[in-house]
């Protein structure tokens, strides 16, 4: 589903030069959901832009669904890539109600005309989603986003990004900002949502146990490069003391 062919990221402000990614080489299937984990400064937000559209890369290839995307920037890249970001303002914009954020989710890639409305059956689907994670959400369809908790508006957006299945979703430590509490829960509602619709996942995690516990994969970045990639009974058989020490080393 996305393959990055030599991606390499060099910052350089005329005095010295960063290199934050060094000739990254990625291919992950479709449907699977991989974990990232590194230290600070190791890549992992530069790499979460390069392949948004944020970004682009002063060297190499990025391929999503085997389509050429290197030329196109976050807003071309849209219908194929939806993000979660740690802020749970982010995702929603507060001075419009559930039902009109997630409206304008469920519109993305369709033709839009002159008049926008709301549609009964639309509603009607919204609620219905909502209702799955028994949060009382498909109640609050008028309320808005702004009235709304940290971990209310992560499951709002969570939802908004994957009502029209992405190509890829892309997860940037979207449980960091919330409670212990809220954060497992709307954990939970993630991997629900990314199995039950096969969507092919990335997520930057600096919780050790999140990373073991959620997703296929798991990739530890360190100085641009990947330096770490583990599935199936070896990702398993890891603990976060494990990964703690691979850090230190």
């Amino acid at each position: 589903m996305i393959a990055l062919k030599n991606v390499s990221q060099i910052f350089d402000n005329g005095i010295e030069k960063n290199q934050v990614l060094n000739s990254i080489n990625l291919d992950i299937p479709e449907g699977q959901f991989v974990t990232v984990i590194g230290g600070n400064g190791a890549g992992k937000s530069t790499l979460f832009n390069v392949i948004s559209g944020n970004l682009r890369p002063t060297s190499g290839s990025i391929f999503i669904d085997g389509k050429d995307v290197l030329r196109k920037g976050r807003s071309a890249r849209a219908a194929m890539v939806a993000c979660v970001f740690q802020d749970p303002n982010s995702g929603v914009c507060p001075d419009l109600t559930i039902a009109e954020n997630m409206a304008l989710a469920y519109a993305r890639g369709k033709r839009r005309g002159l008049q926008w409305a709301i549609r009964k059956r639309d509603l009607a689907i919204f609620a219905e989603k909502l209702a799955e994670f028994g949060l009382g959400l498909e109640n609050m369809l008028r309320k808005k986003a702004s009235l709304l908790s940290g971990g209310q508006r992560q499951v709002v957006t969570l939802l908004m990004a994957t009502l029209q299945k992405p190509k890829l979703l892309l997860l940037d430590e979207h449980t960091a900002a919330l409670d212990p509490r809220i954060a497992k829960q709307v954990m939970s509602i993630t991997k629900r949502l990314v199995n039950e619709q096969k969507i092919t996942t990335i997520m930057i995690s600096h919780n050790m146990s999140d990373a073991i516990t959620y997703g296929d994969r798991l990739l530890m970045l360190d100085s641009g490069e990947i330096v770490m990639d583990v599935s199936g009974e070896e990702k398993s058989a890891l603990t976060p003391a494990d990964l703690i020490t691979m850090f230190e080393s």
